[in-house]
């Protein structure tokens, strides 16, 4: 029950992030594109355990999150561009698949992220809904990638 409900703070958290870092001055896009990777570690280690010869798919899978929520998708943004930044996100996690093998639950993921991020984005016309429900949906699919 605990790993629940710090598992929905943490999905929160995210999604405060995201949309902080989306609302543009006085907040800047690194609270969305730094600490949302960061938070996504967390996350992941409560999931997988952080194992300390892996190191570099840590970092790498931060880094990959941050790019991807930091790039600007130029393509046709309301027809593709949504589905492109849900994928980006979902691939980001590839390292830790690496480490833990668990490719069909990395599969379901991409899948259901991208199609959730992308089905957000589209219908949900409140900015600070539609951001924070992508921050919150970023990390509450993680536990997809255990199976």
């Amino acid at each position: 029950m605990i790993k629940i409900i710090i598992w929905l703070l943490l999905s929160i958290l995210s999604g405060i992030a995201y949309r902080l870092g989306g609302i543009g001055k006085p907040f800047k896009s690194w609270m969305r594109d730094g600490i949302c990777p960061l938070i996504a570690l967390v996350a992941l280690w409560l999931l997988v355990g952080f194992k300390s010869s892996y190191w570099w798919a840590y970092l790498l899978t931060f880094g990959l999150m941050w790019g991807a929520l930091s790039t600007y998708w130029r393509l046709d943004e309301k027809r593709w561009g949504y589905w492109a930044h849900g994928l980006g996100i979902s691939i980001s996690a590839l390292p830790i698949i690496f480490i833990t093998g668990n490719w069909l639950g990395f599969i379901i993921r991409c899948i259901v992220l991208t199609g959730l991020i992308t089905i957000v984005s589209k219908y949900i016309t409140k900015d600070w809904l539609e951001e924070g429900l992508r921050g919150f949906l970023t990390i509450a699919t993680l536990p997809l990638l255990l199976i």
